[in-house]
């Protein structure tokens, strides 16, 4: 495959470049810094560019054929409102479209959509994760610009997200029945999984190890 990857130094994004490069893929990634980018390949291409800039997310779409959007706030953000993710998913969109590029996978949170268990989203993210409800409201509005799309998408709905090696991943359409951690190189492995898989059987799938 031709990757465009954003959020490529992001504690998750890493693990997909890592992981796409050695699977044999080609990958052109979007960043601010190209210094912050300690990996260099043959297959690795950098655009030094702004995912909020429908130009340069132009240039990175040039020539590639899938989209893996990997882009967050970092951390925890700051606890206030944010767009981040959904503006930079909504500018990609609109290119893929124009080109006739078909296939976008996004990470996205359980939570979203209304998925995960009632109790955590109702007693703990009020009471304990108050930070996490700005971030899931941002893929909620991600999640809805997607469905006004015709691509093949995927918003993977990820829980808490742990360093590690891939494992084996459980999947549930509601995220009520999954674990409540998943490995970087788990989800790295996952989303290129479905990049590649010739149908998307269930676009908002929760995953966990």
């Amino acid at each position: 495959m031709k990757i465009a990857l954003f959020g490529a130094t992001g504690f998750t994004g890493v693990s997909v470049l890592k992981l796409a490069l050695e699977a044999g893929h080609e990958v052109k990634a979007l960043v601010r810094n190209p210094a912050k980018v300690t990996m260099e390949h043959e297959r690795l291409t950098l655009v030094k560019g702004d995912a909020l800039s429908k130009d340069d997310i132009e240039r990175l779409l040039d020539g590639t054929d899938v989209v893996l959007h990997c882009l967050g706030v970092g951390g925890k953000g700051n606890g206030k409102p944010t767009t981040l993710v959904s503006d930079s998913v909504r500018l990609v969109t609109e290119v893929m479209e124009a080109r006739a590029m078909r296939r976008l996978v996004c990470m996205s949170n359980v939570g979203a959509g209304g998925s995960g268990k009632w109790w955590v989203n109702k007693l703990v993210v009020p009471a304990f994760l108050r930070w996490l409800q700005p971030l899931i409201d941002d893929k909620d509005r991600m999640e809805a610009q997607l469905r006004q799309t015709d691509l093949e998408w995927v918003a993977l709905r990820l829980p808490n997200i742990v360093e590690g090696p891939a494992k084996p991943v459980k999947t549930c359409p509601d995220g009520k029945r999954i674990s409540l951690s998943i490995t970087t190189d788990s989800v790295a492995q996952y989303m290129l999984e479905l990049a590649q898989a010739s149908a998307i059987a269930d676009p908002t799938v929760s995953v966990s190890n």
